[in-house]
């Protein structure tokens, strides 16, 4: 089980120690004192941590039936089921003596299905697991180039910031980081194949023609035009939802690729590293927390604005 999982089955072993124990005592099995009854509050607290860890897992997903239910109901139906109709126990007889038998036969009961309960929620988190463990995760393609016969980047310090960003979200189950550095031409085809990422993003250098600069057998400059681009996420498939080149001049290669891409990211004018990194970190922050490109954009900006970066015009997000 997840660690958020692990927690909540703690609490519910705890609770199920407690009703166990007081279901005994109303059974009239001789156990030590029963001091902690399960609280109202205890279960109240265990209920909204189920249901905060299903619609983590569900996203808006509804289950085919309905496995889990809340605690005093599902009690209640145990209890209702031992405890009519009255002549099911005729050994109980009428009286002062008799009714008090009869509430603690009762009172037994509940509890007794609190226990059940905790183990149906068990099964549930297990459930809530398995979909979890199975559930298509989306992947971020972070691809890098900083040529030798170029200005020196901080390129490792953006995936960084970006993988932190991933890690701390909400959704963090929901993406797979993965990270090329030093890429040449062919690579560039091949992990698009590999792994059909969801968001691209390349981090380097860009030219006012429109071009972005990989690297060649030698660490060299090579540049791959926007053309080029197109034709090759063309081919790749449709499983890009986003571009973002963050590289000087790259908003020329926009438009290029917006003909097979829903949403691409450009650069207008060059961009310097703090401001990239910046646009990075709060744009990722977005995506993980399961915002759209466009408002994920937005935090990419706010984030330039808050920390005083001046190139706030640069970033610019088409969409078809």
């Amino acid at each position: 089980m997840r660690e958020d999982s692990k927690a909540i089955e703690a609490l519910l072993i705890e609770l199920k120690r407690k009703a166990k124990l007081v279901s005994l005592h109303h059974h009239g099995v001789q156990t030590a004192e029963v001091k902690d009854w399960p609280r109202d509050a205890e279960v109240t607290l265990i209920e909204q941590l189920v249901e905060e860890r299903a619609r983590e897992v569900l996203k808006g997903r509804t289950l085919e039936s309905s496995p889990w239910r809340r605690c005093k109901e599902f009690a209640h139906e145990h209890q209702a089921r031992w405890s009519t109709p009255a002549d099911l126990h005729p050994h109980i007889d009428e009286g002062n003596d008799g009714r008090q038998s009869k509430h603690n036969h009762s009172e037994g009961h509940f509890f007794e299905g609190i226990a059940l309960w905790v183990d149906h929620t068990l099964d549930f988190l297990r459930y809530l697991d398995a979909s979890c463990a199975t559930t298509t995760r989306e992947t971020i393609l972070f691809l890098a180039a900083n040529p030798t016969d170029s200005t020196v980047l901080r390129l490792s310090e953006e995936a960084r910031e970006i993988r932190e960003e991933l890690e701390r979200a909400g959704l963090r189950d929901k993406f797979l980081f993965h990270e090329r550095g030093a890429v040449r031409p062919k690579d560039l085809s091949r992990t698009l194949i590999d792994l059909s990422p969801r968001y691209l993003h390349f981090s380097g250098h860009g030219g006012p023609s429109g071009a972005i600069f990989l690297e060649n057998e030698a660490a060299k400059s090579i540049p791959v035009s926007a053309s080029a681009l197109r034709t090759l996420f063309r081919a790749s498939g449709d499983h890009l939802h986003c571009v973002l080149l963050n590289a000087c001049y790259s908003r020329t290669q926009a438009d290029e690729i917006l003909t097979c891409v829903p949403f691409v990211i450009g650069m207008k004018d060059t961009i310097g590293d703090k401001a990239a990194i910046a646009f990075a970190r709060g744009f990722y922050r977005g995506i993980g927390a399961g915002r759209p490109v466009p408002n994920s954009f937005d935090l990419g900006i706010a984030e330039m604005l808050i920390h005083s970066i001046p190139e706030d015009s640069i970033p610019d997000l088409l969409q078809r």
